[in-house]
């Protein structure tokens, strides 16, 4: 048996009782064909991170469970068939899940490409040049930066001024020479 981690959002327009019979109705199929189920998570009404079937919310269901590989194919003919589900996922899981008391899951927030709190995704075999170097030490940018940012706004226009008149110069000599 090989284990699964299985998304599926139903339709929010629908009542309580009757999302609860699509639940179950999932649940049963699963055990019927000899599924373990390890974890039961609902995430409640969320808002889809984009319309699916004309709908912006959703009422998300997560599973882990054990399965023979076959029975991936039929879960998957079976929500094809189902109106109530708008999109599902299910993925491998390369080690055994932990089992989870279903009281004891508590609603778990998805993150979102809105939320703030998440920081940006490095590759670990890359390394950054600030990485490699001492903390004392800087690259040349870091110091360019740190000196403009030194200096008072009326001597960066100046700066600024000194460059444009430089690039001038150079025109003219340019269009003397030709």
């Amino acid at each position: 048996m090989n284990y699964y981690e299985l998304m599926y959002i139903i339709d929010s327009s629908l009542e309580q009782e009757e999302i609860s019979k699509v639940k179950k109705e999932v649940d049963n199929f699963l055990t019927s064909e000899g599924s373990d189920i390890y974890s039961r998570s609902d995430w409640g009404r969320t808002r889809l991170a984009y319309e699916i079937e004309k709908q912006n919310y959703g009422h998300y269901i997560v599973l882990k469970f054990a399965a023979k590989p076959g029975l991936i194919r039929q879960l998957r003919e079976k929500f094809g068939l189902m109106d109530a589900i708008l999109s599902h996922l299910c993925v491998s899981l390369d080690e055994e899940p932990e089992r989870i008391a279903e009281e004891e899951i508590e609603r778990k927030k998805p993150v979102t490409a809105y939320d703030s709190t998440v920081s940006k995704v490095t590759k670990d075999d890359e390394k950054t040049e600030s990485e490699d170097k001492k903390p004392d030490e800087k690259t040349d940018k870091e110091d360019e930066k740190t000196e403009s940012e030194d200096k008072k706004p009326d001597e960066n226009v100046e700066i600024a001024e000194k460059e444009e008149k430089e690039e001038e110069q150079k025109t003219d000599e340019v269009e003397e020479s030709a």
